[in-house]
């Protein structure tokens, strides 16, 4: 038995302990007997949800902005919007003056105009009561969740959510330094949803309890719901092995990231939907970026630049690039995991499938790598109408916890990592497909850890 997650008295922390009531007749029911009645039933379902069916978004509770009409921004809030502006604009000034010499005069004269902006915008300060402040406001769609204690979240109509009035008194601080201009980066809201139990339907007891404080009102229901949060602080990453047998340290779900609008409303852009986690008893690590873009054209020097192929003169790239979404161990990513192979095309002889001989790049021997480098060892140049396939036998990549990754290219839609996208640029792309467009983060994976991840790109003159 593994004794890290015992508690004091020696029983794993996370498992009830389930005693259902035992009828017999002339018994006596009490209310301590009853509630102990729906417990039992509680306990059970709420064990079988959480070992069975996991934690996450069982559907819906997608977050979008919402628009804001034309003509509806009051006079004041504009003024507020432009002042901002101005503010960002005058320290953007001086921190590019920062290293020049001989721009003291012109420093002193940004710096009483920025002054002058910070007292004007004092005016429209957001301290409490905070209703006062615009408000900035997201739509949650309608949906179901399960939290990591296997308690159900239902939203049964879509809502609208003030991301002002969820923050704590220290956040809005931050986020009234960043409309002034203070900060050089935008804040990132992250928005979950927790499970909340109200109590409803008071009514007045017929008789007391002589073991009790007398009282007037009691509630005669619970209604299981939920409350939104927001918060500058982000949840830690779930890095827990199993949903079952080791407890939990946030309950709640989360739904987004969103960076705050310095001005203006929240747009589509701003709103990061990569934190959230579809229901899954385990989340596998999968390929989130690689370094070319998949299904595209690339001239022979292209596919050199993408694949690091050796050249006569000129640099040598590090090849193609694999980043995963949670750390996968190193001593797993052996020769034979990663393969290149050409498929010759053209006219003439073409279908020959011949290996691309390649090798890791600075790769560890151990320990927890989120990314690695593979690249051309053969020195050979391609030619038009071949193709380059990638394969990676996701089988055999375990991550911390011993889980393989989840290694489906579903859809082809695993996009190209930022730092590559102009690097080299490909001739064409393929017809961007109905599915990319949805605002979900694609990854590699279908929900079942294993599979072999392919890819390719295609060789023009």
């Amino acid at each position: 038995m593994n004794t890290t997650n015992l508690d004091k008295a020696g029983f794993c922390m996370t498992m009830p302990d389930l005693e259902r009531l035992q009828f017999y007749y002339g018994r006596n029911l009490t209310v301590a007997d009853l509630q102990s009645e729906q417990q039992y039933f509680l306990e059970k379902l709420r064990l079988h949800a959480r070992c069975f069916y996991g934690v996450g978004i069982v559907c819906g509770l997608g977050v979008r902005p919402v628009p804001v009409p034309q003509g509806c921004e009051s006079e004041d809030e504009r003024h507020r919007h432009e002042v901002a502006r101005q503010l960002r604009g005058i320290e953007a000034k001086l921190t590019l003056l920062e290293q020049e010499q001989g721009a003291e005069a012109q420093r002193k004269q940004l710096a009483g105009e920025q002054e002058n902006l910070q007292r004007e915008y004092a005016r429209w300060r957001c301290d409490h009561p905070h209703d006062q402040c615009p408000a900035v406001n997201v739509s949650v769609d309608c949906g179901w969740a399960l939290d990591c204690e296997g308690r159900e979240i239902i939203v049964r109509a879509d809502q609208v959510v003030d991301l002002r009035s969820l923050l704590s008194r220290e956040d809005r601080r931050e986020i009234e330094k960043a409309e002034r201009g203070d900060c050089s980066t935008r804040p990132i809201v992250e928005l979950t949803i927790c499970y909340c139990e109200q109590q409803t339907y008071p009514s007045r007891p017929i008789t007391r309890d002589n073991c009790d404080l007398p009282q007037n009102c009691r509630y005669g229901r619970i209604r299981e719901g939920y409350r939104w949060r927001a918060s500058l602080t982000h949840q830690a990453p779930d890095t827990r092995c199993s949903n079952c047998c080791e407890p939990c340290a946030q309950a709640c779900i989360v739904l987004a990231h969103i960076a705050w609008p310095l001005e203006g409303p929240i747009l589509e852009a701003d709103i990061d939907w990569r934190a959230r986690r579809e229901v899954s008893v385990y989340q596998a690590a999968t390929i989130d970026g690689i370094s070319w873009a998949h299904g595209a054209h690339y001239d022979s020097d292209g596919a050199k630049t993408v694949l690091g192929t050796r050249r006569s003169g000129g640099p040598r790239s590090d090849g193609i690039e694999v980043h995963f979404s949670k750390p996968v161990y190193a001593e797993t990513l052996q020769p034979g995991v990663v393969d290149l192979w050409r498929v010759q095309g053209g006219r003439g002889l073409a279908g020959v499938i011949s290996q691309i001989e390649g090798s890791y790049v600075d790769k560890p021997e151990t320990g927890l790598i989120d990314s690695f480098r593979f690249r051309d060892d053969s020195g050979e140049t391609l030619n038009h109408g071949d193709r380059v396939l990638i394969q990676v036998r996701g089988n055999f990549i375990l991550d911390a916890c011993c889980k393989p990754l989840d290694g489906e290219h579903i859809g082809g839609l695993v996009p190209q990592l930022a730092l590559y996208q102009n690097a080299p640029a490909p001739s064409c792309k393929p017809p961007r497909a109905p599915c990319a467009d949805r605002p979900q983060p694609w990854t590699s994976g279908n929900g079942r850890p294993g599979a072999t991840f392919e890819s390719w790109f295609f060789i023009d003159a």
